[in-house]
């Protein structure tokens, strides 16, 4: 049902990556987008497309270095003829790269004074200014300081905003649509427990794969189940070993209804992330929306998703050993399982809908001044 809103006759100008890549922060742009077209904002949108695979963002190379010149002249251009009254940005996450990228984009910005909303899809921008020479921590400063507004995803994601020294700071949870398609056909002898996203060192892949090898020890049942690429032959590698010991289904990249059959004949997601950039994992939402318990790490946003012992477990990063005594829990307690994937579904339900977050949207965008 469409938000019976009107919509602000603000213009805005929204720079962000849209999929593909399919990663969190492009796909819930892209949801945003879809929300404000929707209900008839006036606005347009620069795509900031420098990355074309999940594994090359946040590298540079000479393909980006011309992109970065071309995206640059085309938002001086539409500050010049659109004059929007805010300019919508999310800002990196902490990899010089994407910061020097940043500090190139919104200098313009400041310069001509136009109003900023930053929105904070990736965390940890704060702790890479201590590493920065002295003339680019001013600059850092000039262009980041002191932004009009700021979205952030959850609360612990307000640390950044604070950095920044933002003061009208607004928390909107990423959404999630429901579920439509049916699971695949599951074979009920096994627990399957799931990892989607980036096959990377840092998004936890290597110490996914210990938790299920040592899991197995004490529940044959278990076996694991990986959607997403390898960001390095150190991962493909890895995952190929662990195939061969039997003790994971290596699925590839899936998207869509499929993505979607994946979550839903899955016993439990286990996402032992410690991203450089991560904030408020969407995974984690999606695996709430197919009633999936979740088991992962006390890192950035996650405990605002994951309530230890509620709708699944928390542990510190690589603590392997307590990974895998708490999927084994899950698998041997049908009771303890039920009531943490009912409290996932019901969390999902009052928190994370795509309804929840069009009215929020809406809602905000509406009260810009």
């Amino acid at each position: 049902m469409k938000t019976q809103l009107k919509s602000s006759s603000k213009r805005m100008l929204i720079l962000g990556q849209t999929p593909p890549p399919f990663g969190g922060q492009a796909i819930n742009i892209q949801k945003m987008i879809d929300v404000l077209d929707k209900n008839q904002f006036q606005f347009k949108h620069i795509r900031l497309d420098f990355s074309e695979e999940l594994n090359d963002m946040g590298s540079f190379n000479f393909k980006k270095a011309f992109k970065l010149i071309k995206i640059f002249w085309k938002i001086v251009w539409e500050m010049m003829a659109y004059q929007p009254h805010y300019i919508y940005y999310p800002p990196a996450g902490p990899t010089r790269n994407a910061v020097y990228r940043d500090l190139v984009l919104l200098f313009p910005i400041k310069i001509f004074g136009f109003k900023r909303i930053f929105h904070f899809h990736a965390g940890g921008i704060a702790t890479i200014y201590p590493q920065l020479n002295q003339w680019a921590k001013w600059l850092f400063r000039y262009v980041y300081f002191n932004a009009e507004k700021a979205i952030c995803l959850s609360k612990a994601g307000t640390i950044d905003a604070h950095f920044l020294k933002i003061d009208s700071i607004s928390i909107i949870a990423s959404g999630v649509a429901p579920f439509t398609t049916t699971s695949l056909s599951n074979d009920q002898k096994r627990f399957f427990v799931l990892f989607a996203g980036l096959c990377s060192q840092s998004k936890g892949i290597l110490d996914f794969i210990a938790v299920i090898r040592q899991s197995r020890q004490l529940n044959k049942q278990i076996k694991g189940r990986v959607i997403g690429k390898p960001s390095s032959s150190l991962e493909a590698n890895a995952l190929l070993e662990a195939e061969k010991e039997g003790i994971l289904e290596y699925l590839g990249v899936v998207t869509g209804k499929e993505k979607e059959a994946v979550f839903l004949s899955s016993s439990a997601f286990l996402f032992p992330t410690v991203f450089e950039s991560e904030n408020f994992p969407t995974v984690i939402v999606e695996a709430f929306a197919a009633a999936v318990p979740v088991i992962s790490t006390n890192w950035r946003g996650i405990p605002d998703l994951v309530v230890h012992e509620q709708n699944g477990f928390l542990h510190e990063p690589h603590d392997i050993e307590a990974m895998a005594n708490s999927l084994v829990r899950l698998a041997n307690d049908q009771i303890l399982y039920d009531r943490l994937s009912t409290n996932a579904k019901n969390h999902f339900d009052a928190n994370y809908t795509m309804g929840t977050f069009e009215a929020s949207i809406v809602a905000y965008f509406n009260q810009l001044e």
